[in-house]
């Protein structure tokens, strides 16, 4: 399903000033409502991204580009590809829990998501914290030697651990682009943010939109209800026409 013209403009015009996740969170219950509301930000983020991707994908065809600068000698790189090379094995809706064992240590957890990431957010700006705070909303149970522990508790390696097969459980939620430095030869790794970019791409198409409808209901007379109503393509052509 994709969503019309109006309702595109209804989500970017109320969103405007929201944090990205809820931006996010919108745009999907625009695009596939939830059976209840929130139910999208109960969704691991990388089913959540990987459903933005499809969704842009549907909106502004499959062509992404991205630009950068190398961290080594500070050249300005671009890169364009494809949605379906960023597409990666998506978690099945039927997984829930998942249980985790390292060194004596067995530790029941599920995926991180949306509500998950505002409420750490919105608690602290520190990375350490916030990634504590995570893995406390995340995890259900851990047990050493039967006994109940605290994360505090568990042993430093086997965090990182934990913090490992969470992101092997999701790999949609860390997509990477590599580039490669023709200048210097530097090569790294850049995390691709569908969010941010989707939202850049769903501006850009608003301010373009909004215009059209200016243009068009000087010419015509027409409300904005009646313009948006037209098929993109149909509207393009009446647009074209003013203008020649």
């Amino acid at each position: 399903m994709s969503p019309n013209a109006e309702s595109l403009l209804r989500v970017w015009e109320e969103n405007h000033g929201a944090h990205p996740i809820r931006r996010a969170l919108a745009l999907l219950e625009a695009v596939a409502p939830a059976a209840a509301p929130g139910d999208w930000a109960a969704v691991p983020i990388g089913r959540r991204d990987g459903r933005l991707l499809e969704l842009y994908e549907i909106l502004f065809g499959p062509q992404l580009h991205s630009v950068t600068n190398c961290p080594r000698c500070g050249e300005v790189l671009e890169a364009s590809f494809a949605t379906r090379e960023l597409s990666l094995p998506i978690l099945s809706s039927t997984v829930d829990r998942f249980d985790f064992r390292e060194g004596g240590v067995r530790i029941r957890y599920r995926l991180p998501n949306s509500e998950d990431l505002l409420q750490v957010t919105a608690a602290t700006k520190d990375p350490d914290e916030a990634q504590i705070r995570l893995l406390r909303r995340c995890v259900s149970e851990a047990k050493r030697a039967g006994k109940r522990q605290a994360l505090e508790q568990l042993p430093a390696d086997v965090i990182d651990r934990l913090i490992e097969e969470m992101a092997r459980q999701d790999p949609a939620a860390d997509v990477q682009i590599r580039f490669d430095c023709p200048a210097c030869g530097h090569v790294w790794n850049v995390c691709f943010d569908i969010i941010a970019y989707f939202w850049s791409g769903l501006s850009d198409w608003a301010q373009r939109t909004l215009a059209d409808v200016h243009l068009l209901a000087r010419a015509y007379g027409w409300s904005e209800h009646e313009i948006l109503g037209l098929s993109a393509t149909r509207r393009q052509q009446y647009v074209e026409m003013v203008r020649a």
